[in-house]
């Protein structure tokens, strides 16, 4: 099963467009510092503008941004805006599944896995991009021309 890594690419992009308010920052851009399509990043771009995260300006010239302050957006916003549904999600049974295990386990699973989501959701509504950012900052090398 693969991952999925839209939040994380996600998250980067935000990152990114953080430094929007100096110079629009383009999906070819992000693209090649996140080492994918362009095409995914404009997808992601279009979640974050459609939930109000990201102001995009169209043109030979255009770009996208941020539409608040880094320190103003968490990472639940984020992740609100790029996934849909739960985070996990345990397989339906069939009416005519007769393991009676199976029909109990399922139930037990679901709920410790919603728990484990509300406490991932809670976490993230603790952190900004602001702090991502910060943190990416601390762990930069030294860089002097």
């Amino acid at each position: 099963m693969a991952a999925n890594t839209r939040f994380a690419v996600a998250i980067h992009a935000a990152g990114m467009l953080a430094f929007g308010d100096r110079v629009l920052v383009t999906s070819e851009t992000i693209a090649k510092s996140v080492d994918t399509n362009p095409v995914v990043v404009r997808r992601i771009l279009g979640l974050l503008t459609r939930y109000g995260l990201v102001e995009v300006q169209m043109g030979a010239c255009g770009g996208s941004r941020l539409s608040r302050p880094p320190d103003q957006i968490s990472l639940f916003d984020i992740y609100q805006a790029i996934e849909a549904g739960p985070l996990f999600q345990v397989p339906l049974l069939t009416e005519n599944y007769n393991c009676p295990v199976g029909k109990t386990v399922r139930p037990v699973i679901q709920e410790v896995l919603q728990k484990a989501e509300d406490v991932f959701l809670i976490k993230l509504k603790e952190l900004t991009l602001a702090d991502v950012i910060n943190l990416v900052h601390s762990r930069l090398p030294n860089c002097k021309s």
